[in-house]
């Protein structure tokens, strides 16, 4: 069923996407002047066409997995009339062309900021960036952050959720060797009765690399209120289901130890990877006696006793599958909502798609110059995955998760490349540059240079996903 859930929600992604990308095209195309002989919808066989006033013929096609528009072109026509000579794609001025190649990115960017107005329109409710006990000798450690500190400035910049700090953090650390911040000490939630803001400074180790576990690489994870150990959410497909667990279980015992807090118990788990573990459960008025193998998954993290400064390395922690009862009262103080005004709504959808284009841009270029890791490439599994994940959490999650993959189409249908919108638009700024177009044959050269180039991309990004699906 989840597989089916993510296929579903994949697909809608997928389409939704690249629809309002093409759509981008067309218009402006219209706009222009200009005849588009076909707009599809996927890839492959016609599975049915409708052909509109306007001559352009509407197709729905086997593989729903993107999609294209077709204009008149007469380089590829055999014979080209007048009329037609003036509605076609080559012919117009190279503004023109330039208008109608980026019309599609600058169509995702404008998707991204409708979705996160909408989003913000409706307000949002988020973690409040309050830390959990860092492990022994990790950079968090040494800079002195303690269990249940309040993150409230990242280099001088006001954080309020963990979201933010997570972003602020990112940016640091992709121009600095370390990062200062602000923390506030807390309990249950709450500051402290007299606590005030304390300055840290957190050094970077030599070699970190940016990507999904690079808070946890800083020993920087965030808390998790203190609450009974009560199980209530179980992952299908997971460990404890295996195991036997069910939502209401009440965990006692691990391995003969007694246990208090929930933190207990995720403790345990992630000490233990492939390792059995005895846990004693209270499920109704009977007791039980599970046997948990908790799946191993890597944590990049430093080793103990390593040096703050040495590289750090991936590490394997166990990981279940379930999650805690939660209590209502407790989490609303470990949470903050943010409502907006329409205008405030809107400038803040703005400014996040952005920002999120422009620190995907910084990543695409660390990557390339080594910093980032290539390991950081993602594929249609894993955005399969995610939008299935985010589909089942609710539609902010999955708004949220529609806007950032736009306006990560948008970015890297920008870039410089043959095949991508940014190639064409390259050989349009070469044109006025040097006063003529780009030949055919040096375009059918790059065109193969930019298929070896981005089928190298899309195996390093499959290959990621495949060590994802298959902890490999």
């Amino acid at each position: 069923m989840n597989f089916l859930s993510s296929l579903l929600a994949f697909i809608v992604a997928i389409g939704l996407l690249v629809t309002i990308h093409e759509l981008g095209h067309y218009l402006v195309m219209r706009w222009c002047g200009v005849r588009v002989l076909r707009f599809a919808f996927g890839f492959g066989k016609v599975l049915w066409s409708r052909q509109d006033r306007a001559g352009t013929e509407w197709a729905l096609c086997l593989w729903p997995l993107g999609g294209y528009v077709k204009p008149l072109d007469t380089r590829e026509a055999t014979v080209v009339s007048a009329a037609d000579r003036a509605q076609a794609f080559d012919t117009q001025t190279v503004g023109k062309r330039i208008a109608m190649v980026a019309a599609g990115p600058v169509a995702n960017f404008l998707l991204a900021v409708l979705l996160f107005w909408g989003v913000f329109l409706n307000g949002v409710s988020e973690w409040r960036p309050i830390l959990a006990q860092p492990p022994a000798e990790s950079p968090a450690a040494i800079a002195g952050v303690q269990a249940g500190d309040l993150v409230t400035r990242v280099e001088g910049e006001a954080v309020n959720s963990w979201p933010v700090f997570q972003w602020r953090l990112l940016q640091a650390v992709s121009d600095e060797r370390e990062v200062s911040l602000a923390v506030m000490a807390t309990h249950q939630g709450q500051p402290v009765a007299g606590a005030t803001d304390r300055g840290l400074l957190l050094k970077l180790p030599a070699g970190l690399s940016l990507g999904p576990e690079l808070l946890a690489s800083l020993g920087l994870r965030l808390a998790v209120p203190d609450v009974a150990p009560v199980v209530g959410m179980v992952q299908p497909d997971s460990a404890v289901i295996t195991a036997g667990f069910q939502a209401g279980d009440r965990i006692e015992r691990i391995d003969g130890q007694p246990v208090t807090y929930w933190s207990e118990v995720v403790r345990a788990i992630r000490a233990q990877p492939e390792q059995p573990m005895q846990v004693q459960i209270l499920r109704g008025d009977q007791k039980h006696l599970l046997t948990l193998t908790p799946r191993a998954v890597e944590e990049r993290q430093p080793a103990a006793g390593q040096d703050a400064g040495a590289a750090t390395g991936p590490q394997k922690v166990g990981k279940a599958g379930l999650g805690p009862l939660q209590d209502p009262a407790l989490l609303e103080a470990y949470r903050v909502r943010q409502t907006f005004g329409t205008m405030q709504a809107l400038q803040a959808a703005i400014s996040e798609t952005y920002e999120k284009s422009r620190f995907t841009l910084v990543m695409l270029g660390q990557m390339l110059t080594g910093k980032a890791s290539l390991d950081n490439l993602s594929g249609p599994v894993t955005i399969a995955t995610a939008a299935g994940q985010t589909a089942r959490i609710g539609l902010e999650a999955f708004l949220r998760f529609l806007a950032i993959v736009s306006l990560s189409l948008g970015v890297i249908n920008l870039l410089p490349l043959p095949l991508l919108d940014g190639g064409h638009l390259m050989y349009y700024f070469v044109e006025i540059l040097t006063g003529k177009p780009v030949s055919v044959d040096r375009q059918a050269l790059l065109q193969r240079f930019g298929v070896v180039l981005l089928g190298f991309l899309m195996f390093i990004a499959l290959f990621n996903d495949l060590q994802r699906l298959f902890n490999w």
